[in-house]
C-alpha cells in the first residue's frame, strides 16, 4: 500500500507541478522552500538545532499556525530545556509563523511525504516527539516516525464528517496509519468518535477542547477605540459596516447582489471584504468594479474620498477588524467548503451569519446556533433578508453578539490543558521502562471528566 501511495504521490506531483511553481513564487526564498521540502537543510539551520531537545510542531498553513501560537509560547515558558521546530506547507503560513521565530523557535517547510525526504527530515531533527496540528495524516511520515521510535500526536485535533467518511472508505490502509498515532488531543466528543471510527485506539484519545478559543481572547476594544479604528480605515461615524470574513469563490458574487439590494434601504452601508486567499484580491477588485462599486484595496496608502467596498488584501488584520463590524458574514459556508472560524467575531460580540456548510467547525456553529449566537441561512435570499432585518433591529443585533460572546467564553482553557498534558507525556517518556507506552498513564489523566 505504501508503494502504491508513493506512486500516486509522484503522479499527482507531476500533475500539480505547474501550480506548485506558481505557489512557490509567493515564498520569500523559493530555493530554501524546495530544499527543505526535500529534507535538505543548510548549515545555518543545523547550527540552530544541534544539541537541542526538539519538539517538532507541524501546522499546515495560516489557520493552524495561528491556532498553535499561544500553545508554543506557554509550552516554552513551562519547559525551558526544549526547542521548537515549527513547520508549515504554505508560504503564507510561513509568513505568519515568522513572528514566532526566536532563539528557541526555528521555522522550516514541511517535507514532501516521500520516504527519502521524510527520513532525511527526521534524521536531521531527531525530535523528542512530533506534534501535528488539527488533522494531518501523512502515510510516510507516520510510518517513518514509528520506525524511528518517535512518538506522534495530534494537537487541537478535529475530523470533519467528510474526511472521516473518506478515511473509513479506505479502512484497511488508513486504520493502520491511525494506529500509529500515540495520542490524539481532540476538540470535541464528536471528533473523538470520528478518530476512533477511523482506527485510533480509544485509549489514546483525549478531549481537551479547541485552542482557538484561547487565541482569540484578546482585550475588548472600547467604543472610543473602535470608533478610532473605523476612522483609521476611512469609515464615517454613521457608516454601517458588513464584514465578510474569509470568503471563497462564488460568495463574493452573492454578497455583491445582496449589497445591491440593501444599499437603497441603507445608504450608509459598506462592506469590508476579506477573501480567504488574498492572492484573489486583484481579480475581485476588477469584478466588483465591473458591477459599478467603488473599490478600495486595504494596501493603498490613502483611502479614496468615497468607496463602497474595502478589499482586505493583507494578512493578520481581519481578526481586529471584526471589532468595527455592525454585522458579520463568515465565509466558506454558502458553498461546499465547510465554513471558516467564527470565534473571532463572536469574541467581539458581533451578530454572525453563516450558510449551511460548516463541517470544518461543526461543533462551535452548533453551539452558536443553539444558544442564539448566530443565524444560519440556506441561500442568498435568506442571507439578504436576515442581514436587512438585523441592521434595523438593534436589540436583536445586541442579543446575538452577547450570546455569541457567552458561548466562546465558556469554551476557553484548552491551551492550558494541552500544555499540561504534553508536559506530563514528555516526563513519562523519560521514566518509561522497555515495553511500556508512557502515553498510557497520561491518558488516565485528570482530564477524563471532559469526555
Amino acid at each position: 500500500m505504501i508503494f502504491l501511495y508513493n506512486l500516486g504521490f509522484i503522479l499527482f506531483g507531476l500533475w500539480y507541478l505547474p501550480f506548485f511553481l506558481l505557489k512557490i513564487r509567493q515564498a520569500e526564498n523559493p530555493q530554501r522552500l524546495i530544499r527543505q521540502r526535500l529534507g535538505l537543510f543548510d548549515a545555518g539551520f543545523r547550527e540552530k538545532i544541534i544539541g537541542k531537545k526538539i519538539v517538532w510542531i507541524h501546522a499546515v498553513s495560516v489557520g493552524e499556525t495561528l491556532a498553535v501560537e499561544r500553545f508554543i509560547q506557554e509550552f516554552l515558558e513551562a519547559e525551558p530545556e526544549y526547542h521548537v521546530v515549527l513547520s508549515t506547507v504554505t508560504p503564507t503560513g510561513q509568513k505568519v509563523a515568522k513572528k514566532l521565530e526566536s532563539d528557541r523557535v526555528t521555522l522550516c517547510y514541511f517535507p514532501f511525504d516521500m520516504t527519502f525526504a521524510v527520513r532525511r527530515f527526521l534524521t536531521a531533527l531527531d525530535p523528542e516527539c512530533l506534534l501535528l496540528v488539527e488533522t494531518e495524516i501523512w502515510p510516510n511520515l507516520l510510518s517513518e516516525a514509528r520506525y524511528a521510535k518517535i512518538p506522534v500526536g495530534i494537537l487541537n485535533a478535529r475530523l470533519s464528517e467528510k474526511s472521516a467518511r473518506r478515511y473509513c472508505r479506505f479502512g484497511g490502509f488508513f486504520r493502520r496509519l491511525f494506529e500509529c498515532l500515540d495520542f490524539v488531543l481532540v476538540q470535541t466528543p464528536l471528533d473523538a468518535e470520528r478518530f476512533a471510527a477511523a482506527g485510533t485506539p480509544t485509549e489514546r484519545i483525549q478531549i481537551l477542547g479547541n485552542m482557538k478559543f484561547d487565541r482569540d481572547a484578546s482585550p475588548m476594544l472600547s467604543e472610543a477605540s473602535a470608533q478610532s479604528l473605523r476612522e483609521e480605515w476611512g469609515f464615517k461615524a454613521d457608516d454601517l459596516i458588513l464584514v465578510a470574513g474569509s470568503t471563497h469563490p462564488g460568495e463574493e458574487k452573492i454578497l455583491s447582489r445582496i449589497y445591491e439590494d440593501l444599499k437603497p434601504r441603507y445608504p450608509s452601508l459598506k462592506i469590508l471584504l476579506a477573501p480567504r486567499h488574498i492572492e484573489r484580491s486583484a481579480s475581485l477588485a476588477r469584478y466588483l468594479k465591473s458591477k459599478g462599486w467603488q473599490i478600495r484595496l486595504a494596501s493603498q496608502a490613502a483611502a479614496p474620498a468615497a468607496f463602497d467596498i474595502v478589499i482586505l488584501n493583507q494578512l493578520g488584520i481581519l481578526k481586529h477588524l471584526y471589532a468595527i463590524a455592525d454585522v458579520v458574514f463568515v465565509g466558506g459556508s454558502l458553498i461546499r467548503h465547510g465554513g471558516q472560524n467564527p470565534i473571532e467575531p463572536a469574541h467581539f460580540k458581533r451578530p454572525i451569519f453563516h450558510g449551511p456548510f460548516v463541517g470544518n467547525f461543526e461543533y462551535i456553529y452548533r453551539m452558536l446556533d443553539k444558544e442564539g449566537g448566530a443565524i444560519v441561512v440556506q441561500d442568498e435570499e435568506q442571507l439578504g433578508f436576515a442581514i436587512g432585518r438585523v441592521l434595523r433591529n438593534h436589540k436583536e443585533a445586541r442579543d446575538l453578539g452577547e450570546n455569541a460572546y457567552r458561548v466562546v467564553t465558556q469554551l476557553r482553557g484548552a491551551t492550558k490543558r494541552h500544555v499540561e498534558w504534553l508536559m506530563r507525556f514528555l516526563t513519562s517518556r523519560l521514566r518509561e521502562t522497555p515495553g511500556e507506552r508512557g502515553v498510557e498513564a497520561i491518558l488516565k489523566s485528570d482530564y477524563a471528566h471532559l469526555r
